[in-house]
């Protein structure tokens, strides 16, 4: 049902959003219950549209850093989807749950870490499955992936029909760089970075030189700002992310 996000505290940080989406539970085979924002576009003629957005989040924040960017990708007619990944958010039970293990010692906590992130790309299939069946089977799908969510966007475009795919802040290994090179480089791709973010930026640069998409682009920024904190200080940045989907997912 629809719901109304107000303020929301992760992370020690404030995200004051007003936007409304339907919520909704996606469960696993495993029976792991997923939690997820589903932000409904239509088209000017009130039918359903035929473009779609899945959008993964960093690991510090969870789904409700892309209210803004649901919202307004819906009021474009593009269906839009924010899944809270396995262990954060609301997509939590005391045997995931990402709180509880960044609090265990270093080997336990690794380990913990890898077998909750081993399900992911199973957890991000089933809600890309959900975004897809609400669009024709001719309809055109981006995914977006800030941070640790970039690895997952890969994954997901590797076997499935992605049509536009942006990194928000995403640092790369050298193995998925190669996986994007190989495979994903004629897609039109949005990369957006800081560039005194470390390997970000290093990253950032390599995955646009690889990029041969005549619309893909890369956005900059000064300083050291990671992910979400960049839509606070650029106001502009959720309608650019926005209106780039837009225009490649026509």
């Amino acid at each position: 049902m629809p719901r109304l996000f107000t303020s929301v505290l992760l992370s020690g940080l404030l995200i004051s959003v007003t936007s409304f989406a339907t919520e909704i539970i996606l469960t696993t085979s495993d029976n792991f219950s997923l939690k997820a924002d589903y932000y409904p576009g239509e088209n000017i003629t009130k039918k359903l549209s035929n473009r779609a957005v899945l959008m993964l989040h960093q690991c510090n924040y969870n789904r409700t850093m892309y209210n803004a960017i649901g919202e307004q990708l819906a009021q474009r007619g593009i269906h839009a989807l924010s899944l809270d990944f396995r262990g954060f958010g609301e997509s939590i039970s005391e045997k995931y749950n990402v709180d509880v293990i960044q609090k265990l010692p270093q080997a336990e906590r690794r380990q913990a870490w890898s077998k909750m992130s081993a399900h992911w790309p199973e957890d991000v299939q089933i809600a890309f499955d959900y975004l897809k069946s609400k669009i024709a089977t001719n309809g055109k799908v981006g995914i977006i992936g800030a941070s640790c969510g970039g690895s997952q966007a890969i994954t997901l475009a590797e076997k499935e029909s992605i049509s536009a795919i942006s990194f928000f802040s995403s640092s790369q290994r050298d193995e998925n760089i190669a996986r994007y090179s190989k495979t994903l480089v004629e897609k039109p791709t949005l990369i957006i970075a800081s560039e005194d973010d470390g390997r970000t930026f290093t990253s950032a640069k390599l995955l646009f030189s690889a990029a041969k998409h005549p619309k893909s682009k890369m956005i900059s920024y000064k300083g050291s700002m990671h992910g979400y904190p960049l839509l606070e200080s650029d106001k502009q940045l959720t309608q650019t992310i926005v209106a780039w989907f837009a225009s490649e997912l026509k």
